[in-house]
C-alpha cells in the first residue's frame, strides 16, 4: 500500500505543476 500512496502522490504533485506551469503561460501569453 505505501508503494501505491507514493506513486498516486507522485501523480497528483506532477500533474498538479503541470497544471499551474500552463496556467502561468497562458496568462503570460494573454499580458
Amino acid at each position: 500500500m505505501p508503494i501505491l500512496t507514493s506513486y498516486f502522490g507522485f501523480l497528483l504533485a506532477a500533474s498538479t505543476i503541470t497544471l499551474a506551469l500552463f496556467i502561468g503561460l497562458n496568462k503570460i501569453r494573454l499580458i
